[in-house]
């Protein structure tokens, strides 16, 4: 059983994004993540990310985001934090696409390129994790 893992800490501000999906690009090689499954994670993480800010703190912080990437044995976790206000997005609802809604289809995107997604909270932090 192979076990591997990483982990990023960044404040809550747009500027920090750049930064986080490259050292998350150069973790993914690290871990031996082939390229198109590490651009899905740097997607998925990229649309956590812009919602803590956008929706969670609503706007930008110095609050602490982390993820942390797993590979074990064939499977590959993000684990992502934050500690804006209690959201579980395993338990938001699925939205029908529209021409005329723009967004609002960030968690279909992550549930529909991931394997699995799980939620809980621990203290004051939403702690999600997201198999690929």
């Amino acid at each position: 059983m192979t076990h591997n893992s990483t982990d990023i800490l960044v404040s809550a501000r747009y500027s920090e994004l750049p930064g986080l999906l490259a050292r998350m690009a150069e973790q993914a090689t690290r871990l031996g993540v082939a390229d198109d499954a590490a651009l899905r994670l740097q997607l998925v993480a990229e649309e956590l990310f812009v919602n803590t800010i956008t929706h969670g703190h609503q706007g930008e912080s110095e609050h602490k985001v982390g993820l942390t990437l797993v590979r074990q044995d064939e499977v590959l976790t993000l684990r992502y934090d934050d500690d804006a206000p209690l959201f579980d997005i395993t338990q938001s609802e699925q939205k029908a696409a529209s021409p005329a809604a723009i967004g609002g289809l960030g968690i279909d995107l992550i549930r529909g390129m991931s394997k699995a997604v799980r939620f809980r909270r621990q203290g004051l932090r939403n702690v999600t994790e997201i198999d690929f």
